[in-house]
């Protein structure tokens, strides 16, 4: 190892990915597409839609998989179950960015992905009022399309 430089080592857990290998073997592309399109689900699921795409289309451009090795998707936990009727109707306030709704109804939350799910929703709750905060102190500045003149 050179002077100066460190490693990093990253653990996944079980909570995080379920199913996620650490393997970094980029010679099994079977592997590969089965990891993105797990990744792909879970980032879909909890809002992070960018996350999605990208994934997905990683794992288009890659051959199909046949059925027998498509992966199930992750088991749903006792938490999740309960939290399940809250989650789903935050999740449908997050779809068409009613992020304080979304906040609103999963707090109390037990399950890991609800409780994803609120802490993101009370960020963007507050990047959107960070954003309107701004528009409307530049709007102060303006005027009914006029000029004034400070003589």
């Amino acid at each position: 190892m050179a002077a100066g430089a460190s490693m990093v080592q990253v653990a996944v857990t079980a909570a995080v990915a379920p199913v996620l290998s650490t393997n970094s073997d980029f010679s099994d592309l079977r592997e590969i597409k089965k990891q993105l399109l797990l990744i792909a689900g879970l980032t879909r699921e909890r809002g992070l839609l960018h996350s999605s795409k990208w994934s997905a289309e990683l794992a288009f451009s890659l051959p199909a998989l046949p059925l027998a090795e498509l992966q199930p998707p992750p088991p749903v936990t006792e938490e999740d179950a309960q939290d399940m009727d809250a989650y789903t109707l935050a999740k449908a306030y997050f779809d068409v960015k009613e992020y304080d709704r979304a906040a609103h109804f999963l707090h109390g939350c037990n399950s890991k992905k609800a409780y994803f799910l609120y802490m993101y929703s009370r960020y963007l709750v507050r990047a959107v009022l960070r954003c309107h905060s701004a528009f409307s102190e530049a709007s102060i500045f303006r005027t009914s399309g006029k000029v004034k003149s400070f003589k």
